[in-house]
């Protein structure tokens, strides 16, 4: 740490940057089921939400007011694929995925307001972030870890079609050969070892050095916490 520190500061040494954005939680409904999430719902429950158009716009339009510069639209993955009220909730709009109600909510809030999406909307094919780079300014997914052994019954990404790291990693690396500006990142304390840290760390760099397209590198720690499956396991330390 001491020696990160150092290079941090011979680099930009008292320089902090950001950008205001506003937080769009587009759909909390979602196919997976990781044992540290506390964002995800189920239909039917109190917190359950898909945001309405309406609703989109007015996060944004309050968002401007602010001074925010963008928009972060954050959502599950697939839920379409999982849950057949929600499904019908996009039919009855004239969408077949959420993938296409992002689109157009993205281009929506551009549109009306001027801010700058940014999309984390979970696996994505080529065609996908084709069809988001025209609406956005950039996207994301947390690689999370290039950990397998993590989708094992009992283990953080049980039932997680979308975990898989391989395909986290083609997500990761199709961006970069779209020349999409991509927000990545590694979750700690969900059962990886020191070492899957530092290979996780490195596959996103190999991909960064090959195409020049990460932007940032999120390091969050898993945190235990009451109602998840992973509610009593220990949390990681600083070191």
């Amino acid at each position: 740490m001491m020696a990160a520190g150092l290079l941090r500061d011979r680099s930009h040494p008292d320089v902090v940057t950001y950008s205001r954005k506003v937080f769009i939680p587009l759909t909390n409904l979602c196919r997976d089921v990781c044992g540290y999430c506390t964002f995800v719902k189920q239909p039917g429950e109190a917190e359950a939400l898909t945001m309405t158009p309406e609703m989109v716009l007015a996060s944004a339009h309050a968002a401007k007011r602010a001074g925010c510069k963008e928009a972060l639209f954050s959502l599950g993955d697939k839920p379409e694929l999982k849950y057949a009220s929600y499904r019908d909730w996009l039919q009855k709009r004239g969408y077949a995925t959420t993938l296409a109600y992002l689109h157009d909510m993205c281009d929506l809030v551009y549109r009306e307001t001027g801010l700058l999406p940014h999309v984390n909307p979970g696996i994505l094919t080529e065609g996908d972030i084709a069809s988001l780079r025209e609406v956005s300014a950039s996207a994301g997914i947390m690689l999370e870890t290039v950990s397998a052994r993590l989708l094992r019954k009992g283990e953080a990404h049980h039932r997680c079609p979308d975990k898989v790291p391989d395909k986290r990693l083609a997500t990761i690396e199709t961006a970069g050969r779209l020349k999409v500006a991509f927000t990545t990142g590694i979750l700690i304390g969900i059962g990886e070892t020191l070492e899957e840290r530092v290979d996780s760390l490195f596959a996103i760099k190999e991909l960064h050095e090959r195409y020049g397209h990460i932007q940032e590198v999120i390091i969050q720690n898993f945190r235990a916490k009451p109602g998840i499956a992973m509610a009593d396991s220990p949390e990681p330390s600083l070191l």
